[in-house]
């Protein structure tokens, strides 16, 4: 962009940026976005631009199988795509142990269970599942910047 901006002008620059800062929104919303966190109170899942909350009294299994998955009292399965994942055992070299390899995939289900075990049992507590919205809010501002560098390009 400075290149664009240097040789071009700053006019240029800014009909230009808004295409690649779209395709590193989207690299974000894949790559970086999806998210586990889990404390005493309950679980926070974020799915690409979903994100989902819940107690721990709402929990009714947490599992895995390809990914994390969390099943709720209500019967509906929560599959992750962030947090860990279960992977081919790695090679431990030469003079290397196990606890020096880097499998945590069952020692983050076994965090998640020490979690849900010692949590306070809280059966007012509601799932909630709300957008992403500084995402969504930045998606808007990027394609109504797109959409303005196509008409004054017209």
């Amino acid at each position: 962009m400075t290149d664009a901006a240097i040789r071009s002008g700053i006019g240029n620059a800014l009909l230009l940026a808004p295409w690649p800062l779209l395709a590193l929104w989207g690299v974000y919303v894949v790559a970086v976005a999806s998210d586990v966190r889990a404390d005493l109170t309950g679980v926070r899942v974020q799915n690409f631009l979903r994100r989902t909350w819940a107690p721990w009294s709402r929990v009714k299994r947490v599992a895995m199988r390809w990914q994390l998955e969390i099943t709720f009292d209500d019967g509906a399965v929560l599959r992750c795509f962030g947090g860990p994942a279960r992977s081919r055992s790695r090679r431990i070299g030469p003079g290397r142990t196990r606890e020096d390899s880097a499998e945590q995939s069952h020692d983050g289900i076994a965090a998640l269970h020490r979690l849900r075990a010692d949590s306070e049992v809280r059966s007012d507590a509601e799932l909630t599942r709300s957008w992403d919205m500084p995402a969504l809010a930045a998606l808007v501002v990027l394609a109504v910047w797109a959409i303005l560098a196509v008409l004054v390009t017209l």
